[in-house]
């Protein structure tokens, strides 16, 4: 169980901070969609590059912790129990992210840091941290729940440990992953047929704008609508695919030549294909991402002119949806 002593001084904290009816830590409306890109680019591709810039971004953020209610009607943050791995204290990036059952009776909204430093006080008691466990599912175990800690004690006494510095083609790189991998299929996937009616008619302007707006640092975006093609396809009274070519410029591996965008209107569903750089220039991947996030490969994408085809026939495969 957890230490309710150590639990009980870290929520004291918690409740100083509590006192203006403005305190952002009286609101459940979090939103960390960037967070959430970087989770689901991190997980398709488990560097150290990936999670450091995940780190980077969630330390500075709120979560939403789960809670029951003790006696003294005191908030408590419920855990999870893994019966191979463990005690593991759950933690959400938005509101939708909290499954609608099992209901906890509160939630509360904490620093991304103040959970962790809750954690690394029960000792061996709490394993770690998992993050949108009923979506995502990123386990955060004790070993790297310590390192945040112990950068986190040098950064505050002044001793700031050395940061990723990243070269202008790395970071153009970094971006084109989290926009081709996180972003785009992300926003596809939440709005479905209003970003396919908004892409269908704005086009090139309506790409770049997105990608600008996914920037974190705006200054550096280095795009125009040009660099953008986009091609609409109705191929049936219920079918609809856009294709979109990305810009050629500042491509690494992994990054995508095009996507296309596949919206079925009888089945209100989406389906989001890639075709990807691979080490080797001769050949392109074909792959698709789920609405569950998992990367799908397709092997070798076939030359450019077939490569609708070989989507179409995908999506109409028997049990495929």
């Amino acid at each position: 169980m957890i230490d309710k002593k150590k639990l009980k001084d870290v929520m004291k904290k918690q409740d100083l901070k509590q006192e203006k009816p403005t305190d952002p830590s009286m609101t459940l409306d979090v939103k960390n969609e960037d967070v959430e890109a970087q989770i689901d680019l991190y997980l398709k591709e488990k560097t150290g590059e990936n999670l450091n810039a995940l780190i980077e971004l969630m330390r500075t953020r709120r979560v939403l912790v789960p809670a029951n209610l003790n006696d003294e009607k005191k908030p408590v943050p419920c855990l999870i129990n893994s019966p191979k791995n463990g005690m593991f204290l759950p933690i959400y990036t938005s509101k939708k992210e909290i499954p609608e059952s099992p209901r906890s009776e509160a939630v509360i909204n904490m620093p991304f840091l103040a959970t962790n430093n809750m954690v690394f006080q029960q000792d061996e008691k709490v394993s770690g941290i998992v993050i949108n466990p009923f979506t995502q599912n990123l386990i955060f175990k004790r070993a790297l729940v310590e390192k945040i800690e112990e950068v986190e004690k040098k950064r505050k006494e002044g001793a700031q440990p050395k940061k990723m510095q990243l070269t202008q083609e790395q970071y153009l790189l970094f971006e084109r992953k989290q926009f081709e991998f996180g972003f785009m299929p992300k926003r596809f996937f939440a709005q479905g047929k209003q970003m396919m009616d908004d892409l269908c008619e704005k086009k090139e302007e309506y790409m770049d704008q997105f990608f600008e707006e996914c920037y974190q640092q705006k200054r550096m975006y280095p795009y125009l609508p040009e660099d953008f093609s986009v091609m609409v396809m109705d191929l049936s009274d219920s079918l609809l695919i856009v294709r979109v070519d990305l810009p050629v410029r500042d491509m690494g591996v992994p990054s995508c030549f095009r996507v296309y965008f596949a919206w079925n209107d009888e089945t209100q569903e989406g389906r989001y294909f890639t075709i990807e750089r691979t080490q080797d220039p001769g050949k392109h991947l074909l792959g698709e991402f789920k609405k569950d996030w998992k990367h799908v490969d397709y092997g070798e994408a076939p030359a450019e002119g077939a490569e609708l085809q070989r989507v179409l026939d995908i999506i109409r495969q028997p049990g495929e949806n």
